[in-house]
């Protein structure tokens, strides 16, 4: 039988923590907590509940009267396989997907800009990138400051929290900086030389 994915993990963890859920409870709780971390489509949440229901991990019941609804809960055979992933060890490192760095990255350099005219555009478009960014995460900021508030302290939960707070705030000052200097970006980039340098590209100095 092949190995279960990093999404069935999480839909065995939350029906672990949380007791007997539907799978809309189950969306719910991703929103809330471990989805500010680790994306999760909705469509691979049905999925992996129907394959763990397959495998034995969990059962699902109907409910007898009202809508109906799907009542999944975690059985012993799946509190066993979670232990056992929660005690295996791993090098696995985060994963960055943000389309706010995607779009920096791609910006031209400054010995890609020649007319003055062309600059000033380009290091407004690189100003109103950071300056949206900035809001973003320092809307974001404020809603994990709010769950914070209500979360026990001294929990595994509210360490991950704890962690992403402080992610937050480096970003932020990040496109603070980017927001505020924008011309920083084309001033080091003129007339830089990486055979000169002996950086080639690898963070090794080769001279």
């Amino acid at each position: 039988m092949p190995p279960l994915p990093i999404s069935a993990f999480v839909v065995l963890g939350l029906l672990d923590e949380q007791g007997d859920a539907t799978p809309y409870q189950l969306r719910r709780m991703i929103e809330k907590g471990l989805g500010n971390f680790w994306g999760f489509p909705r469509s691979q949440l049905y999925w992996e509940a129907s394959r763990l229901v397959r495998r034995g991990l969990i059962v699902e019941r109907r409910e007898q009267g009202g809508r109906r609804r799907r009542i999944l809960a975690i059985t012993e055979q799946g509190k066993d396989e979670l232990r056992l992933w929660l005690a295996t060890p791993t090098q696995a490192l985060s994963e960055i997907r943000d389309e706010g760095l995607l779009r920096l990255y791609f910006q031209p350099s400054g010995s890609e800009v020649t007319e003055q005219q062309g600059e000033t555009e380009e290091l407004a478009t690189v100003s109103r990138l950071a300056r949206e960014q900035h809001a973003a995460h320092a809307a974001r900021l404020e809603g994990y400051v709010a769950a914070t508030s209500a979360m026990r302290p001294g929990t595994p939960q509210r360490a991950v929290l704890e962690l992403g707070l402080r992610f937050e705030r480096m970003v932020i000052q990040f496109w603070r900086e980017i927001e505020q200097s924008p011309a920083d970006l084309r001033r080091s980039a003129q007339g830089w030389d990486p055979e000169q340098r002996g950086d080639h590209g690898d963070g090794r100095d080769r001279t």
